[in-house]
């Protein structure tokens, strides 16, 4: 088992890739928000097995709901990124669903395919459901919720300037007891 703290360097280093995967910073946030401390809508969809994913069941963990595309940039150089953020930190610690937002069933699987060593799950939002309770309008979007199920912060688009802060977030959250 890690160390909190070998874990919190090896998110830090791996966070720091996101900072190639730039769009919007989060200063400058257009798009709604879920308030800090809410809690999120449970169920998200199911995954490529069939299976119900909800947020509930994995309460005790740091989960990171994100919201992507295939045709987004952005969301292509954050989706590895965070999935070796959660393949270092362990399935004990941290959950990564992605939720495909507006692909085909082609492009989706395309990167199932790629990602299939990770311990990320995957659901493809073919109807829009989870990105209209998420009010999702723009991608990427990542919706931190700490180890209590509580949203702990909301993110759409990426910009150097935010990225020591959501890493001290993310160490922040890893730390705190479950």
């Amino acid at each position: 088992m890690r160390s909190r703290a070998t874990g919190a360097f090896l998110v830090a280093l791996l966070v720091s890739g996101l900072a190639s995967a730039a769009s919007k910073p989060d200063e400058k946030r257009e798009h709604p928000t879920l308030e800090v401390g809410s809690s999120p809508h449970d169920e998200l969809g199911k995954d490529i097995n069939g299976e119900a994913i909800k947020i509930s069941d994995h309460r005790g963990k740091v989960v990171i709901v994100s919201f992507w595309a295939s045709w987004c940039g952005p969301c292509k150089k954050e989706l590895p990124v965070l999935a070796g953020v959660a393949k270092r930190v362990g399935p004990d610690q941290m959950k990564i669903i992605a939720i495909n937002y507006h692909d085909e069933s082609k492009p989706f699987r395309m990167v199932v395919d790629i990602l299939k060593d990770y311990p990320i799950t995957m659901l493809r939002d073919a109807s829009g459901k989870a990105a209209r309770r998420f009010e999702v309008n723009a991608i990427p979007r990542m919706i931190v919720i700490g180890r209590d199920g509580k949203v702990a912060s909301d993110h759409t688009g990426y910009g150097e300037s935010s990225l020591p802060g959501f890493i001290d977030e993310l160490n922040r959250l890893l730390a705190e007891k479950g």
